[in-house]
């Protein structure tokens, strides 16, 4: 009968550790934002990655490199936090902190990323040797910062940021922020999008769906990160390339069957997968 209290003691024991799991898992804060690399190295804020994707497409556009790209986002991350602020030290705005009082442009082209962008790449392109610079030196070349070691903090996440916005990683991205029933669909503002960030036009949209014709796997893959960039903001449904689909939401991309489980009327749902000569982008159909 003595040994009745000890075995009491053990269940209780067992139900406190099984509590303490559930609270633990309870109060685990899910994940957010967008994760970068294929080890997802770099943690962003959708609103961040919207921002690099901007960076890296218009370096591209312009015919900038890899390591250019890495240069303005080490840049961007320092000045901004990759958040397009309309505040900043004296006149200072936007991603990279331009300054209009220094010709850098008005106030209303340096809040678009686009031409703030821009403007950081043609001072870039004017530094002598910029190619060979590591990137917080370049950075330095072109911002002339009175706190020059400060970017040297962001070297390593801006080459994982670059790598799948310019180095056509595969897979280099996906976020987690919400689902594509958030939002309303606007095929057309991506197709637009697209066309100022890129300088070139989309294939083909329609109602539900962007197709963008690639020239190959490494352009594929920035543009598929491109387009999960923006998922949030344009009711994205999926994404899919070289056989692979990333859906809103999910923490990776698949490689799906034809045919996936049914819908709530439990009828099977066809996938549509993109081959390597284009990337697919599908929106929720519209109520």
């Amino acid at each position: 009968m003595r040994a009745l209290p000890a075995l009491t003691s053990l269940f209780l024991l067992a139900a406190l550790t099984a509590c303490t799991e559930d609270a633990r898992d309870a109060l685990r804060p899910s994940k957010t934002g967008c994760y970068v690399g294929s080890a997802s190295e770099v943690h962003l804020s959708a609103e961040q990655a919207s921002n690099a994707a901007t960076i890296a497409a218009v370096g591209m556009r312009d015919g900038m490199d890899e390591h250019a790209v890495a240069v303005a986002i080490t840049t961007a991350m320092q000045e901004s936090e990759l958040i397009n602020v309309d505040y900043g030290h004296d006149d200072s705005l936007g991603l990279f902190q331009q300054r209009p009082s220094m010709g850098w442009g008005s106030e209303e082209e340096l809040m678009d990323p686009v031409y703030a962008s821009f403007k950081f790449y043609e001072k870039l392109q004017r530094t002598d040797g910029w190619q060979d610079m590591r990137l917080a030196e370049a950075a330095q070349a072109v911002q002339i910062s009175a706190y020059p070691e400060l970017y040297e903090q962001w070297e390593s996440d801006a080459e994982v940021i670059a790598d799948a916005f310019a180095g056509g990683e595969e897979a280099g991205l996906v976020c987690v922020s919400g689902s594509a029933d958030e939002k309303a669909a606007d095929p057309a503002a991506l197709a637009e999008a697209y066309e100022y960030h890129w300088g070139t036009s989309v294939s083909d949209v329609e109602e539900t769906r962007l197709v963008i014709e690639t020239g190959g796997a490494a352009e594929g893959w920035n543009r598929a990160a491109w387009a999960v960039a923006r998922a949030y903001d344009h009711h994205i449904a999926t994404v899919s390339f070289n056989g692979m689909v990333w859906t809103a939401g999910e923490e990776e991309w698949s490689e799906p069957a034809a045919e996936v489980d049914g819908d709530a009327d439990g009828e099977a749902q066809v996938v549509e997968v993109a081959d390597s000569t284009a990337v697919l982008v599908t929106f929720a159909a519209p109520e």
